[in-house]
């Protein structure tokens, strides 16, 4: 997950890898679409969404040696544990539409799957809190700072031991040396970009 545009990105990872053919997608659907219909020699997404497709996960992204990144729960409301399971979430769609208030009960250690509101992109959790569509959204630690410099609201955030998520990852379909090769070469501003600062 990364809050550069899908175009931006792709620009940025396809410089960095020459000969590689580059294409980074906004939505899962269309990801998941061009998996099935045109499989590419290799797919990079965040774990959860290489897992909801069935995908392996053959190369791993670390950061400061971790594979998953902490989640932080963030609200206009003062937020308590009792209350997890009744409240509105706003999450990117990191899995398949049905399966993402399971998803998100997990990360909240909560048994009974909320009302969850996907979006695509970083930027679209905001206005979720803001036009009250969510009571609270779900998003990666390291975007803490740029999500509330955007806004003058006043925010509860929790940090929960439950809410990990798998940081990105790579499942190979064919030329996985050539590939794999170039991803390790990738500079530091790149892996930066995707969350991670090298591979396992």
């Amino acid at each position: 997950m990364t809050p550069l545009r899908a175009r931006a990105l792709e620009q940025k990872i396809e410089e960095s890898m020459p000969g590689v053919d580059v294409t980074v997608f906004g939505k899962l659907s269309d990801f998941r679409t061009a998996l099935e219909a045109n499989p590419p020699s290799a797919a990079l997404s965040p774990r959860p969404v290489l897992a909801s497709l069935n995908r392996t996960a053959d190369l791993q992204g670390l950061k400061a040696g971790s594979d998953a990144e902490q989640y932080l729960l963030v609200s206009t409301k003062a937020l308590t544990k009792d209350m997890l399971s009744s409240v509105r979430y706003g999450i990117i769609d990191l899995v398949e539409r049905k399966a993402l208030p399971k998803f998100v009960a997990g990360l909240l250690g909560v048994s009974d799957a909320p009302d969850v509101q996907r979006v695509t992109k970083t930027e679209d959790l905001l206005p979720l809190l803001q036009f009250q569509t969510a009571d609270a959204v779900l998003l990666p630690e390291r975007f803490r700072y740029d999500f509330e410099s955007k806004s003058k609201m006043h925010f509860t955030i929790l940090s929960l031991s439950t809410a990990k998520v798998g940081l990105v990852a790579v499942t190979f379909v064919s030329n996985r040396q050539a590939i794999e090769n170039a991803l390790r070469k990738l500079p530091k501003h790149v892996l930066a970009d995707l969350g991670v600062d090298e591979w396992r």
